[in-house]
Formats: structure tokens, C-alpha cells, sequence
């Protein structure tokens, strides 16, 4: 019953989320405020994110499980007000067709296959033949996604999109940013409650410093965007979070809590300053008309690195906690690095207007 809920939430999250970036991209025309813009828009996920560990915990600790996911109510109730009294209507207009419900299909298939192989391949006593046919899946449903996809009339995801090297590299960093951070962030409460013994709200208050540096980061981001363009900023945080990450290889069982406030606050910030800069370099490298859909491959690209983030860095952790967390920051650390390099070549460097 809970999975199925959490299904049905994160399709109501995907429904949301490109929508308010296309909704942004629609009130804000021109690219310096739209970039500042995508930086509060950053800024207030950052302080949602920053809030859920802590309230979490503070529920979790005070009336139980339940309480976490029943704080969501009144949240929605507030927005659905706050929507229907503010969001205007859509201009009427020539419809695209209906849902691409083949290649949709194929594609969540796919994703599914590819985390339950990740998760599986660490899992004791499951045999290699589960593992290797959850990866077979994993591709066939990704060759029969883009197949279904150059033949559907009204694709889900059209693909000349990715013919702009700008559009690839921001998406390709969207996925690498949200695998190093998010999974990471997987590890850091299993590591502060199983081995520094904290319980679940003082793990909460932990996790702070990764967290509630998110909106100011996010914040920061979008100005600089506004000034300087994507690339700058997107470079600059994309190190400081390697950085972070990497500072995770200090952690141990008699690690102070103290020697883990930088690395997190350094993630964290990294992290955040990135995220504006890079929603802004692929809604600016989309045409108009693309912008729903490009911001729906933005967020799925991020949504796939979570995805990966969890599966891969908890499977690293089979053979202990802590050196599967010393082996996670190492691969976090250099898909950020390796996302560096890959902005520092790709996407845009200066913004376009002053």
C-alpha cells in the first residue's frame, strides 16, 4: 500500500515540476530575470529541502512514521488554493495529441529495470542471472523507447533535442549532480544513526549543514546566471561539491561530527549553486515551443541520477557502511569533476543579455 502511494506521488511530482519550469520560462521572456528567476525558484526547493530532514525527524519523533507523510495534506491543500486563484489558464491553441503511452511505457520499464539491477547486485543470495537480465531489460526497453519515439507522430520526447551540445551537457550534468549529492545524502543518515548512534532527530538536525546551505546556493546561482551566464557558475559549484563530496572520506567510527560540517556544507552548496545555472542552460538552449518538454527531460534526468544515487551507492555499501560510503564519495567526487569538465566545454558561457 505505501509503495503504490508513493507511486502515485511521484507521478503527481513529475506532473508538477516541469510544468512550473515552463510556467517561469512563460512570465519571465527575458534571460537575466529568467535565470533569477530559476535561481528562487531553486531557492525555495532548496529551504523545502532543507526543512524535510529536520521536520521529518521532529514528526517521525513525536507521533510516528505516519505523521511524515500526513504533513503533505495541508501542504497540497495551500497550493491547489494558491494555483487555482494565481496560475492563469493556457492560451487555447492546436493540441499535440494524445499521451505516448507505448514509449512512456518503455521508458519506466526501463528505469525500473536499471535500479532494481543496481539494487540487486548488492543484495546477498540473489544469483547473477537476476542481476544480468535486469540490465537486459534495462536496454531493450531504451532501444524500444527510442524506436517507438522516431515513429510516434507526437513523441513524448522529441529527440532533435539532444542535436544541441548545450541541451545534452546540461542534461547529462543534471544526471551526475543529483547521482553524487542525492546518494550521498542516501548514506549520510544510515551513517550517523548506525554508526555515530544518533537517532532520528538529532540525524535530522545532522544533516543541516548539506541541506540548509540549498536556498542560499540556489539563490546565489541564479543571480550569477543573470550576469555571467551558466557556465561560470555551474563550473565553480560543481568543484566546490566534488570537493565536499571527497571530504566524506574522513568519515569513520570515531570520526567528530565537527570534521563532517565542511564537506557537508560544501556538497550542499556546490550542489545548489549548480542546479539554477543548469535548469537555465536547458530551457535556454530550447526552442519555445520545447520548453515544457525540455524541462520534463531536465527533470528526469535528475529524477534518473537520484535513482542511480540511491541504487549504486547503497548496493557499494554490502561490504560494510563505511567503506562503501569512502567508495561512494569517490565516485561522486568525480562525476562532479567529470561534470566540470564536461560544462566547461559545452555549455553556455556568457549570459545574453546584460
Amino acid at each position: 500500500m505505501l509503495v503504490a502511494a508513493r507511486l502515485v506521488q511521484g507521478v503527481g511530482a513529475a506532473l508538477l515540476v516541469p510544468a512550473s519550469l515552463a510556467l517561469l520560462r512563460a512570465a519571465y521572456p527575458e534571460p537575466a530575470a529568467r535565470a533569477r528567476a530559476f535561481g528562487v525558484w531553486g531557492a525555495i526547493a532548496g529551504m523545502a529541502a532543507g526543512a524535510g530532514p529536520v521536520l521529518g525527524g521532529v514528526l517521525v519523533a513525536s507521533f510516528g512514521w505516519r505523521a511524515a507523510f500526513l504533513v503533505n495534506l495541508p501542504a497540497t491543500l495551500v497550493a491547489l488554493v494558491l494555483t487555482i486563484r494565481h496560475i492563469p489558464r493556457s492560451p487555447t491553441g492546436p493540441r499535440r495529441g494524445g499521451l505516448d503511452v507505448p514509449a512512456q511505457t518503455a521508458a519506466a520499464v526501463s528505469v525500473a529495470a536499471l535500479a532494481a539491477g543496481c539494487i540487486e547486485a548488492g543484495a546477498p543470495g540473489h544469483p547473477h542471472s537476476v542481476v544480468l537480465g535486469a540490465f537486459a531489460v534495462a536496454v531493450l526497453g531504451l532501444a524500444a523507447f527510442v524506436f517507438l519515439e522516431r515513429r510516434a507522430p507526437a513523441p513524448m520526447l522529441p529527440l532533435a533535442l539532444f542535436r544541441g551540445r548545450a541541451f545534452t551537457a546540461a542534461t547529462l550534468v543534471g544526471v551526475l549532480l543529483n547521482t553524487g549529492f542525492y546518494g550521498l545524502l542516501f548514506l549520510a543518515p544510515l551513517y550517523f544513526q548506525r554508526v555515530q548512534h544518533y537517532s532520528t532527530l538529532r540525524t535530522g538536525f545532522a544533516l543541516l549543514p548539506a541541506v540548509g546551505l540549498l536556498a542560499v546556493g540556489s539563490a546565489l546561482g541564479g543571480r550569477l546566471t543573470a550576469r555571467t551566464g551558466p557556465r561560470p557558475p555551474m563550473v565553480v559549484g560543481l568543484v566546490i561539491g566534488a570537493a565536499g563530496l571527497a571530504g566524506w572520506l574522513c568519515a569513520g567510527p570515531g570520526t567528530p561530527y565537527a570534521a563532517l560540517v565542511g564537506p557537508m556544507a560544501a556538497a550542499g552548496f556546490g550542489t545548489a549553486l549548480t542546479m539554477p545555472s543548469a535548469t537555465a542552460a536547458v530551457m535556454e538552449s530550447a526552442p519555445g515551443e520545447r520548453g515544457g518538454a525540455a524541462a520534463a527531460v531536465f527533470n528526469a534526468a535528475r529524477q534518473l541520477g537520484s535513482v542511480l544515487g540511491v541504487a549504486v551507492f547503497g548496493t557499494l555499501t554490502a561490504g560494510g557502511l563505511v567503506p562503501g560510503l569512502h567508495t561512494a564519495a569517490v565516485v561522486g567526487a568525480a562525476g562532479f569533476l567529470v561534470a566540470a569538465l564536461l560544462t566547461a566545454r559545452r555549455a553556455p558561457g556568457t549570459a545574453r543579455t546584460a
